[in-house]
């Protein structure tokens, strides 16, 4: 039996839900007419910084939420800080990804890495995490290992985006799939084992199961189904067939969980 679809989190957090939510829904919104008006850079850097900074923070109050504030702060942290350290040593040495590199036209940098980055590991690694723990169960490897699948598939569609279209990231050319190569994409895979993991351990299998509600299944959902749309929007535009696949494939996925929960099935 499903646990109800309301979970109890008292008038500070359903405050903040709103204006997560509003503000994720009107840095959406931007995205999606920017990309109609101007091409394929959408709100541009800020508007990008925006989108997943709000989509953060979405996904940041389902896990405060399941697991209190200082267990959440500490998987937050774990995915932000571990992905920073990760692509810093990636642009510095070519540690895991091969010479990734930065053009420097995002809005915001960290010790050399623009601030999207950790915020859209927070948003595969965390936000996926969810969705998938809430149809697989507890089993700790099959958690991490179906997330990160689901993170490679995410990146098929997010990876083109950043790097072909908007050139906020660079990589060597030698591409095998949508403008990819292998090393980058076992790369993708291999960071969302370990941080996924790490959430695991972290959250210690997150909460009891009586604990939940489907709230925090289709939200995460949601916020991962609208950055598909933001990503399948640009890449219709460009006629880039293959993460056009992808992205679709992304929104059927995240659309039925939607279903699934919202349904109460």
């Amino acid at each position: 039996m499903s646990p109800p679809l309301r979970y109890p989190t008292g008038p500070a957090s359903v405050w903040h839900f709103r204006a997560a939510g509003g503000l994720f829904c009107l840095a959406a919104a931007a995205e999606l007419v920017g990309t109609t008006w101007r091409g394929t850079d959408g709100a541009g850097p800020y508007g990008w910084l925006a989108l997943l900074g709000a989509g953060a923070w979405v996904i940041g109050l389902v896990w405060r939420e399941r697991l209190g504030v200082v267990r959440a702060w500490a998987c937050g942290s774990w995915v932000v800080l571990g992905s920073l350290l990760a692509f810093r040593l990636a642009a510095r040495n070519g540690f895991l990804f091969g010479q990734l590199e930065f053009t420097g036209r995002e809005a915001i940098t960290v010790a050399g890495v623009p601030l999207s980055v950790p915020l859209l590991w927070w948003l595969v690694a965390g936000g996926g995490f969810l969705v998938v723990e809430s149809l697989w169960g507890e089993w700790r490897a099959g958690l991490s290992a179906f997330t990160a699948t689901i993170a490679l598939q995410m990146a098929l569609m997010i990876l083109p985006l950043v790097g072909g279209l908007r050139g906020y990231w660079r990589w060597p050319a030698d591409a095998v799939l949508s403008g990819l190569s292998w090393r980058l994409l076992v790369a993708w895979f291999t960071l969302a084992l370990v941080l996924v993991f790490g959430l695991v351990l972290t959250g210690e299998n997150l909460s009891p199961v009586a604990a939940r509600s489907r709230r925090q299944a289709w939200v995460p959902a949601a916020v991962l189904l609208t950055l598909t749309f933001v990503c399948l929007e640009a890449h219709l535009l460009a006629h880039q067939w293959m993460a056009v696949a992808f992205s679709g494939a992304n929104a059927v996925l995240f659309g039925a969980v939607i279903g699934w929960h919202v349904r109460g099935k």
